[in-house]
């Protein structure tokens, strides 16, 4: 007996057993529809498992590709925002230095521009006390508290002028510096213009006098300077 008519055999004693059976709850009662003819056999079966558990396992293989796929992109996209947001933390705090560095900086140099007046007031003092020159009695009499006004106001002086030389200092170390002005021509980007003379001993354009001195940053202008500026006579009047 060949294995096909073993199994044909099998078949019609498995129909012949079930034949009373009820029909499972689930299925339809009428199968008139399926078709008889086509022969199942466990060749037939088990090609169908063999193939069902093959493309369970390319799936499988798909699904965890795609896995590591979306963690690989996820880690992509994460360093990418730390990345940026590490830039931008960088920025952010380049950019709180630089106005802190800039408020101190514009500390140093108003506190310059006073020491600066001081010295001045200072210096116009001792030289007004010493052009003056009291005679007789009156002379020999006030020589020696005149004497140690001088010495104090020589002092204060010194003073002045060692606080602005550390203060100058301070300012190199900011990489700030004066704009030189005084003698210079008149330069609209460094420069504002508070006053002009009329005069033909200088060049017109030319920076008679500065009223407050001006400062470079890193390149840019941190403070125009405030200056007094020379113009050619339109006329004798001028």
């Amino acid at each position: 007996m060949t294995r096909d008519e073993m199994l044909q055999r099998l078949e019609q004693m498995l129909d012949a057993a079930l034949a009373a059976e009820a029909v499972p709850a689930g299925l339809a009662e009428d199968t008139s529809d399926l078709d008889a003819d086509r022969a199942c056999d466990s060749y037939a079966l088990w090609s169908a498992m063999t193939a069902l558990v093959q493309e369970v396992r390319l799936q499988g293989r798909a699904f965890q590709e795609l896995n590591h796929t979306l963690e690989a992109q996820t880690e992509k996209a994460l360093a990418e925002l730390r990345a940026v947001w590490t830039d931008r933390e960088r920025h952010l705090q380049r950019d709180a230095e630089r106005r802190s560095r800039r408020e101190i900086l514009g500390s140093l140099v108003d506190l310059r521009d006073r020491l600066g007046r001081g010295l001045l007031t200072a210096r116009g003092r001792l030289e007004a006390m010493q052009s003056a020159k009291p005679a007789g009695w009156l002379a020999r009499w006030l020589q020696k508290p005149r004497a140690d006004e001088d010495e104090a106001l020589a002092a204060v002086m010194r003073g002045y002028e060692l606080g602005i030389e550390r203060l100058d200092q301070t300012l190199e170390e900011f990489h700030a510096r004066e704009i030189r002005c005084a003698g210079e021509i008149f330069d609209p980007r460094r420069m504002n213009a508070i006053e002009s003379e009329a005069t033909d001993a200088y060049p017109e354009g030319t920076v008679l006098e500065v009223y407050r001195s001006g400062y470079e940053w890193n390149g840019e202008v941190f403070r125009p300077a405030q200056v007094k500026v020379a113009r050619a006579r339109r006329n004798e009047n001028e």
